[in-house]
């Protein structure tokens, strides 16, 4: 007699992950980071968003994965009880999510539902907040933005003999395009995504109108004309293009990865890119070309606040160390000819020594 699934229990199996990971990182930041609600709230949804990416890397893997994610000194970097940043953009972008949902259901049309959304953060940014970047937004807006990219390709370009491909759905495409105009308004930087965007969009042979596409450039134009304004306009210059030609940069910026997980992250990082480029290539060129964005930022900026900049960056770094310690799992489990998988999670159990590492680090600080 075959079992028929519950679909609620499959959905509770689908994001336990995330909800054990956020929840570990809420409260550690509140009880070890001295961190106020607000703000440990924002950071437990940007670990929740990133975790819940790495789902289908491993059930025990992505929990492991999330929290080296929040334990990593640039992110813990941004708990504590000093002065931060107003809450209400991070309201505002809250406001207009929901505003763009309702709008979508009520009048059955994404796409006012969409514009909605963006016309409502415009106008309690603008009104409220005014030019301020929030660094809590563009991280929370990066995290969940990954989420939809590394999903929709996951959907729509699955590994070869496992499932059959599907196309992305509406909430992938209405959401990407949501949290890009949200995220380039708040911060402009953002828009370095916007290569890695496009071709996770080509690659998953979404049927869009031409009004999408459009939208999409226009807010690249927009992003790429605040850049400007923000990082090459004001003199002296933040940003030094040629900065990549200085060996020193290449060091420093090699330095800062290293400081966050250790050479053994390096090596897993490298590991899993390589394997990513193996078994799923679409996902493995768009977080590439993502890294590779903010890579070329972190050697070209010489500004203020670029370890924090580079959060994205740490970000996808993560997600290939993640994907590498799945992957050493399923050899090992394969080579033992293990039919239960009982050493997948066994192998990615071990990937919690590096976040209790990190968090030994924290406390003896």
């Amino acid at each position: 007699m075959q079992l028929i699934q519950d679909p609620h229990r499959e959905q509770l199996r689908h994001w336990s992950p995330a909800l054990l990971a956020a929840g570990a990182a809420w409260l550690l930041m509140l009880l070890i980071g001295d961190t106020p609600i607000a703000r440990a709230s924002g950071l437990a949804l940007a670990i929740f968003g990133v975790t819940a990416g790495m789902r289908q890397m491993g059930f025990v893997a992505s929990i492991a994965g999330g929290l080296t994610l929040a334990l990593c000194p640039l992110f813990w970097s941004q708990t504590g009880g000093g002065q931060s940043q107003p809450a209400t953009i991070v309201i505002a972008a809250g406001v207009a999510g929901i505003g763009m949902i309702l709008a979508s259901f009520l009048l059955e049309r994404k796409d006012l539902g969409i514009g909605l959304g963006i016309v409502l953060f415009l106008a309690i940014f603008w009104s409220q907040v005014g030019t301020a970047q929030s660094l809590r937004l563009t991280g929370l807006v990066t995290a969940w933005l990954l989420y939809l990219l590394v999903d929709m390709i996951l959907l729509t370009n699955p590994r070869p003999g496992l499932k059959p491909a599907q196309r992305p759905k509406p909430w992938h495409t209405a959401g990407i395009l949501f949290l890009f105009a949200i995220g380039t308004i708040n911060d402009p930087l953002v828009t370095l995504l916007a290569p890695a965007i496009l071709l996770a969009l080509f690659l998953s042979y979404a049927s869009l109108p031409a009004s999408y596409w459009l939208a999409i450039i226009a807010i690249t134009g927009i992003g790429i004309a605040l850049l400007v304004r923000a990082y090459l306009a004001p003199q002296p210059s933040q940003l030094d293009i040629w900065g990549w030609r200085e060996a020193a940069r290449w060091i420093e910026l090699g330095e800062l990865i290293i400081a966050q997980f250790s050479p053994f992250g390096i090596i897993l990082g490298v590991i899993g890119l390589a394997r990513l480029s193996r078994w799923y290539p679409p996902l493995g060129t768009v977080t590439m070309i993502a890294y590779g964005a903010y890579i070329f930022f972190g050697l070209a900026y010489r500004g203020s606040h670029r370890d924090i900049l580079l959060i994205p960056l740490i970000i996808i770094q993560v997600m290939w160390m993640t994907y590498a310690v799945n992957t050493l799992g399923q050899w090992v489990n394969k080579s033992l000819a293990d039919e239960s998988g009982r050493w997948i999670h066994l192998v990615s159990a071990l990937y919690f020594l590096l976040p209790a590492f990190l968090l030994s680090n924290i406390l003896s600080a």
